[in-house]
């Protein structure tokens, strides 16, 4: 019985998805009692690959969590800007001309799934709870109740929603926000690279570019077997359904790249599985906390992949806010007002600008060769590039101020 293995004492976080599990490993280290929610039967994710950038990395070495990374994850020698008809390439950065490290951990979402789950479990064994939807809470001066789909309440001190875009955390603090079609979707897949000709499964990002679609390709591994991760956006009218994990047909996601270089015609012929995915935004909330109740991660700022931001923006959440109660262990209302504050601003900068880069990587001057040269000149320029990310990447969670 889930109400008998858990402390009033404890912080309750609803999700155990990355953002939740990376506050509830965060919150353990420091001697702060947590207890996870998880409305799956089993913690197992669909196939996609992640770009851990440094402002992400960094979180992930507080954790303790660097060497378990690196020995699943590929550091990418370089990444490149393609363009979609004829393959035509210019760099965007090199490892070995970039010591300070902007390259990203690129690895599985299942892999880091896996490596929170363990960390977590290492300092409790029982703190993950399976079937268990939070679906709603009730709080006063002494603690929080959250509610489950079953009828059980469990009785804490706190409660996080880490419970993603669809949150019934959220839900519960602000109501209903509906989410708005952006008239794009996203197809996800991962293709072994035994199936692709040499030049295709090199340790390079590559950034598909072209007038109405783009595609992100890197490489990850699995065990002993390399994949090359399939991420190729597309500017559609006709999705409804907001999922993330719609499987999708090769012969429809072929439709939406003819005309394309043969590298990404072969990466799509190729793939194991194919997801689809329609991408959504909601208005950036103005406030996230209530008492002692906060949200974190795509339950408060759910924003597009297109810089790779994301699961990024929940480790950093994840860090500052184990800090803040760290600081204000007495006080948690204070302590989730500080991290809100701290977050807030940041978190819905970034996907403000990630919203910013469709008319980027989707550009009519990148119709032809001509006129795309100097168009992938001026955008990816050296300056532009680093006003673009040096920001986002030269944040630091584990050391921003508190106060």
């Amino acid at each position: 019985m889930i109400t008998e293995h858990v402390s009033r004492s404890s912080v309750l976080i609803a999700g155990a998805g990355i953002g939740g599990l990376a506050i509830a490993l965060s919150l353990l280290r420091r001697g702060i009692d947590c207890d996870v929610f998880e409305q799956a039967s089993e913690l197992r994710e669909v196939g996609a690959g992640l770009w851990i950038s440094m402002n992400g990395v960094r979180v992930l070495q507080d954790l303790a969590l660097t060497q378990q990374i690196e020995q699943n994850c590929i550091a990418a020698e370089r990444r490149d800007i393609r363009l979609w008809s004829n393959g035509g390439s210019w760099p965007l950065y090199n490892r070995s001309s970039d010591p300070a490290g902007n390259q990203p951990y690129l690895l599985l979402r299942a892999h880091l799934l896996k490596i929170l789950v363990e960390g977590v479990r290492r300092l409790k064994p029982s703190a993950i709870h399976l079937n268990a939807h939070v679906v709603g809470f009730g709080q006063d001066d002494e603690g929080v109740r959250a509610k489950l789909a079953d009828g059980i309440e469990v009785k804490g001190r706190a409660l996080i929603g880490a419970d993603g875009a669809h949150s019934k955390v959220r839900q519960g603090l602000i109501g209903n926000i509906e989410s708005q079609y952006t008239n794009a979707i996203a197809w996800r897949g991962l293709v072994p690279v035994d199936r692709l000709a040499p030049h295709q499964r090199e340790h390079v990002v590559s950034t598909w570019i072209g007038p109405t679609a783009h595609v992100t390709a890197y490489p990850v591994r699995w065990q002993d077997t390399e994949l090359m991760t399939f991420s190729g956006q597309v500017d559609r009218a006709d999705w409804l359904l907001e999922s993330w994990s719609e499987k999708g047909a090769v012969e429809e996601c072929l439709k939406d790249f003819v005309g394309w270089h043969s590298d990404i015609i072969e990466l799509v012929k190729n793939v194991d599985t194919l997801n689809k995915w329609g991408l959504f935004v909601r208005p950036s909330l103005d406030t996230w906390s209530n008492g002692r109740v906060t949200l974190l991660g795509d339950a408060c700022h759910s924003m597009l992949p297109y810089l790779g931001q994301g699961v990024n923006m929940a480790l950093e959440d994840a860090a500052v806010l184990a800090r803040c109660l760290d600081d204000q262990p007495n006080d948690l209302a204070a302590a989730f007002q500080t991290y809100q504050d701290l977050r807030l601003d940041r978190t819905t900068k970034v996907a403000k600008s990630a919203a910013g880069m469709l008319p980027v990587f989707h550009n009519q001057a990148l119709t032809t060769p001509e006129t795309a040269g100097d168009y992938i000149k001026t955008q990816w320029a050296p300056q532009a590039t680093a006003a673009r990310y040096d920001w986002i990447y030269q944040y630091d969670a584990t050391t921003v101020p508190l106060h």
